[in-house]
């Protein structure tokens, strides 16, 4: 297949931004050929675009969303788990608690899909899948009791019961069969519920020994690890195991010195899921409006899920509240620490949309956290790539992955042209535009 080039477009690399450059990239590998300033001399039949007043970025990664459907309202079409994300921007999602079926559903179909391109359809509607499958969850521990609910039914009571036990005798044999069937990392779940307006210590938690077993037995097999926590005591637990990285910021206090440290000594990287944290506390009502409305005049969510952006979880304790995320996010990114761009946006849960809720996530890493607007860009592109290892995404360079965002307007400097105007122009996703 001939190759697509962008012109004289503003590029975001992941880490820099160049002016005036040049994007080869070819469908058939699926790979970027060039980056360079080249403004002629393109191969008879290639695809030109140009890029004049436009800004090119990696594909988006969101780095913490659900792929299962257990709460999907009734109607609604389940392809917009990974359609919405797409149509968004986002290129690669990050599964952090799924059961094998429901990945393996996602797995088959964007296989297919993939090979339907290539075979001529020539576009496509799916972001990738990233996947820890279940997490590491024990007896009557998170996340059953929010997924059960005050009444469960039969159905989810039997998907609960198939949930994986850890012990500290299994968690190697629970690792090397998560490896088996195809995880990327493994999820740790922490939670001693005294964020959430459930009582303190109300559910089994899991212990130290515990997690750092599953640590130990998923380095052993080079499958990084993160973990769930919205306490301060339980954070600790999951930086003291050992952990790569946690998959929520804290809400119950401020962040002592301690934790900064710690987290600076284990060398840990941090996804706020500012997101669902608000739609946890019940806060800042106005934004959830606003992005619930952006997203549904753009045709990325239909109503249902723009209805479900606008609702909130509201089951926080008293005393959790989001000025300390934030006050947390920003001092460890004043410390150097990393931080991935994440939401923990389920189909169905309320406050969230997979896809457009990244954009949320990462306005408010910039009016919220003291994040530059490359920093918070690279929060969701060249950094998950680093430290999830997916070492063939999250920058444009020869070689990588043609997963690539075109945007009107210059994103650099204002992070609103992803959403605002004309927005999100062009994807493509390893060389293959997206449909609308």
């Amino acid at each position: 297949m001939a190759p697509t080039i962008i012109h004289s477009v503003l590029l975001f690399d992941g880490t820099s931004v160049h002016h005036d450059a040049t994007v080869s990239f070819d469908s058939s590998t699926g790979l970027i050929i060039s980056v360079s300033k080249e403004k002629s001399g393109f191969p008879q039949g290639a695809t030109v675009i140009d890029g004049n007043g436009h800004t090119l970025l990696p594909g988006l990664i969101e780095s913490h969303m659900h792929v299962h459907g257990l709460h999907l309202p009734e109607g609604s079409d389940e392809n917009d788990i990974l359609r919405s994300p797409l149509r968004s921007g986002v290129t690669t999602v990050c599964d952090m608690h799924s059961d094998l079926g429901a990945v393996n559903k996602w797995r088959d179909r964007v296989a297919e899909e993939l090979k339907q391109a290539k075979a001529g359809s020539t576009s496509v509607s799916l972001s990738d899948l990233k996947t820890a499958l279940l997490g590491a969850t024990i007896a009557g521990g998170w996340p059953g009791p929010i997924v059960l609910g005050p009444n469960p039914t039969d159905e989810l009571k039997a998907y609960v019961s198939t949930w994986p036990t850890l012990t500290e005798e299994n968690a190697a044999e629970f690792v090397k069969k998560h490896k088996a069937e195809g995880a990327d990392y493994i999820k740790l779940m922490q939670e001693n519920c005294c964020s959430l307006a459930l009582p303190t210590d109300s559910i089994p938690s899991a212990t130290l020994e515990l997690q750092t077993a599953v640590v130990k037995a998923a380095h052993a097999e080079s499958l990084p690890v993160v973990g769930h926590a919205t306490s301060l005591g339980s954070t600790e637990i999951v930086l003291n195991a050992g952990a790569d990285g946690l998959t929520h910021t804290f809400i119950d206090q401020a962040p002592p010195q301690s934790i900064i440290d710690l987290y600076k000594k284990t060398n840990a990287f941090v996804i706020p899921t500012l997101v669902v944290l608000s739609s946890l506390t019940g806060e800042f009502q106005e934004d959830r409006d606003r992005f619930a409305d952006i997203a549904f005049k753009r045709g990325v969510v239909d109503q249902g899920t723009r209805q479900n952006m606008i609702e909130s979880l509201s089951l926080k304790a008293p005393e959790a509240k989001m000025e300390y995320a934030f006050e947390t996010i920003r001092k460890l990114k004043q410390e150097g620490i990393d931080v991935v761009a994440g939401t923990d946006a389920v189909a169905g849960l309320k406050g969230t949309g997979i896809g457009p809720s990244l954009w949320h996530e990462l306005e408010w890493y910039v009016k919220k956290c003291g994040f530059s607007i490359p920093e918070a860009l690279t929060s969701a592109t060249a950094t998950p790539a680093r430290r999830f290892g997916f070492g063939d995404r999250g920058v444009v360079a020869e070689g990588k992955r043609a997963d690539l965002v075109l945007v009107k307007g210059n994103v650099t400097e204002k992070l609103q042209s992803l959403w605002e105007g004309e927005g999100i122009v062009g994807v493509w996703k390893q060389g293959f535009k997206a449909s609308g």
